[in-house]
């Protein structure tokens, strides 16, 4: 696999924690802070973090700002907003 595909995956493994973390910061009970910018501020430097491994990893040639956005902050984006949303509607306490 090339080094963007891997920057993806991991990206997607990343966000599907960052929902899982937000999750736990939205929902009264789990955690002793129940606040959701919590999770928000978590997950963004759980993407800031991903983009500086990746960068280090792999060089700032193969993974420019261009590349990291489309093919590691969207997929983040959009996995971390999909398995928190999935989490507060069908998981019920």
């Amino acid at each position: 696999m090339d080094e963007v595909s891997i920057m993806s995956y991991t990206h997607i493994i990343g966000g599907i924690i960052a929902g899982i973390i937000s999750f736990l910061f939205t929902v009264k009970g789990l955690l002793p802070v129940t606040n959701e910018m919590i999770g928000v501020l978590i997950s963004l430097i759980i993407v800031y973090g991903l983009g500086k491994f990746a960068e280090k990893k792999y060089g700032r040639e193969k993974i420019g700002l261009g590349s990291w956005f489309t093919n590691g902050v969207l997929p983040y984006y959009f996995m971390w907003m999909t398995v928190w949303i999935l989490l507060l509607n069908y998981v019920k306490f």
